[in-house]
């Protein structure tokens, strides 16, 4: 453990931002690491955790210092939405996961991280209730067949996609950030 907060506060250096909830970044890998033996959620390595899922979803704050909330989609394990809740509290989330093992970690993990998000096991697709955000999230999903649908349940002023370098969407690109050779694409809706 002491060796991810070593790797933790470099990778804060290396983004340029402040260190700060260290010790609950390391209650959640714990947590992840702990679930990962009975459901596979990522990795089963911390440190590729950290440096592959966890520092690049903080690549959000170097874009973004004034949203409020956050409508993720596809939460999984909690890239990028519970990071971005552990690193800013007062964040609104909504975390969209069809997978009912994902969700019900999401629940254990943020009823443990005392993190209150709105989380949601459904599709986006299949949402009754539309969405009003000041950013979507989403990471290492295929958006382009759920633009449409997402287009009609989420009204939001952006778009940050965690994905491959050479993965664009149909939306006017504003920014991209590289870390370590992950992609942040920031998009205007």
């Amino acid at each position: 453990m002491k060796d991810s907060k070593t790797r933790l506060e470099k990778g804060f250096q290396k983004l340029k931002l402040p260190a700060k909830n260290i010790d609950k970044f390391l209650e959640f890998l714990d947590i992840l690491s702990q679930w990962n033996k009975s459901i596979s959620l990522t990795t089963k390595k911390e440190e590729i955790v950290l440096s592959h899922l966890l520092l690049p979803s903080l690549m959000f704050f170097k874009f973004f210092t004034d949203i409020e909330t956050v409508v993720d989609i596809g939460s999984g394990a909690g890239f990028p939405a519970v990071i971005l809740k552990i690193y800013q509290p007062e964040l609104s989330i909504t975390m969209i996961e069809s997978n009912a093992k994902k969700c019900s970690f999401l629940r254990y993990v943020c009823s443990r991280l005392n993190l209150t998000c709105n989380i949601i096991n459904n599709r986006i697709e299949n949402l009754s209730t539309p969405f009003k955000a000041n950013c979507i999230t989403a990471r290492a999903i295929n958006l382009k067949p759920l633009m449409d649908a997402i287009k009609r349940k989420i009204r939001a002023d952006y778009l940050f996609y965690m994905t491959s370098k050479d993965n664009q969407l149909p939306l006017v690109l504003t920014e991209e950030l590289n870390f370590k050779k992950h992609h942040a694409k920031i998009y205007k809706l």
